[in-house]
């Protein structure tokens, strides 16, 4: 008698996810702030100056010694601020969040270019509605912003809309208002404690305007969840 053994098909793997996407960015914020700290003190203030998002430049009149060379120079600064940090442990910091939150984000939008493309737009479009909103609601002699605060406090927003299986919660719900409000009220110890605790002010401005842009955003953007991920079975 002849058997014959049942060949099985192994599940293929998952499809490559945006995740990589987060770990990415984390690892360029902290790589260009080890390039900034090696750069002598002078190309520093250069780059400050040319990058980091300066209300008195943004808004200095044509002629004025401070104005940007050219509109796009200025705009440029409501992204290329968030790439800039203050110090070892603001960026640090920065990048955690960006990993914690932005995570799970990346793995309820899915996999393809299509997800890598919303993730990015999430992250950098809360960077500059944070920058957006501090211009907003400061004046021209605000002291100068860096940081990827707008584009953490944007990820945390998204997250936070995050049900248990990568699906969505409506923004009024209270899976998510309560954890807004907790959001605020440390938001206000921050601005109150920072300066004493590590001797810089912190932008609530950035993270507010960053946070309403992110939320809105995922409240809209498509979703896969997180089933997708799970692997099938063998098939024989």
């Amino acid at each position: 008698m002849t058997e014959t053994a049942a060949r099985t098909t192994p599940a293929a793997p998952p499809p490559v996810t945006v995740t990589w996407l987060v770990y990415a960015m984390a690892a360029l914020l902290l790589g260009l702030h080890l390039a900034f700290t090696l750069s002598p003190f002078d190309q520093q203030d250069q780059l400050t100056w040319n990058f980091a998002l300066m209300p008195g430049r943004f808004w200095a009149p044509a002629g004025s010694p401070n104005v940007y060379p050219d509109y796009l120079s200025g705009l440029l600064t409501l992204l290329s601020s968030g790439l800039l940090h203050g110090d070892w442990m603001h960026v640090i910091v920065n990048a955690a969040m960006l990993v914690w939150f932005g995570a799970p984000v990346a793995r309820a939008l899915g996999p393809g270019a299509a997800a890598w493309g919303y993730w990015m737009l999430l992250f950098a479009g809360s960077i500059i509605a944070g920058c957006v909103f501090y211009l907003a609601v400061t004046d021209d002699a605000a002291p100068y912003l860096i940081g990827a605060s707008g584009g953490t406090s944007g990820l945390i927003a998204a997250a936070l809309l995050l049900g248990d299986n990568g699906g969505r919660r409506a923004l009024w719900s209270m899976g998510f208002l309560v954890p807004t409000a907790i959001f605020a009220a440390m938001n206000v110890l921050l601005v109150w404690a920072a300066p004493y605790a590590i001797g810089m002010a912190v932008s609530w401005e950035a993270h507010a305007g960053g946070y309403l842009f992110g939320a809105l955003l995922m409240a809209v953007l498509p979703l896969r969840g997180y089933g997708w991920a799970r692997p099938g079975p063998a098939r024989s």
